[in-house]
């Protein structure tokens, strides 16, 4: 067999090997996005599990949303018996193969000076920055409690 030909067939087997493993792992997808109802002016919050199939770790870097004057990454803390919300400039960690479970008492975002009202049944965008995967942009529900 001619080289040119060994070669096509060698890629050719290479490709079949790696397409019947199954398929290759997607990027960053994200469950559940739900917010709570917020007047204009007031502070509101949102809330979803990011789940990672990569093989490696990504970080949720910042977050971006046209609904409030700024949005950030909080987790809730006890401080000696007192829950205080802390901004996380740093991010959260998405472990790889793995899930990161924003929630109410946790980890969440937080959306700052709330530009409209948030009322049960709109929704609105946010964008979340990764390292690894980038933007994606969600569409978030505003939930009743």
């Amino acid at each position: 067999m001619e080289k040119p030909l060994r070669l096509a067939v060698a890629l050719f087997l290479a490709l079949l090997a790696v397409t019947s493993c199954g398929p290759i792992p997607q990027s960053i997808s994200i469950e559940g996005a739900m917010s709570r109802a917020a007047l204009e002016g007031n502070n509101g919050a949102a809330f979803f599990t990011i789940i990672n199939p990569a093989p490696e770790a990504d970080r949720l870097m910042s977050v971006a949303s046209d609904v409030a004057q700024s949005a950030e990454i909080h987790e809730t803390i006890d401080d000696g018996g007192v829950m205080k919300m802390v901004p996380q400039p740093q991010g959260f960690e998405v472990p790889a193969r793995g899930r990161l479970e924003l929630k109410t008492g946790g980890k969440h975002i937080m959306l700052m000076g709330l530009k409209e009202s948030l009322e049960v049944g709109d929704t609105f965008q946010l964008t979340l920055n990764f390292e690894k995967a980038g933007p994606i942009t969600i569409i978030v529900p505003v939930k009743g409690m």
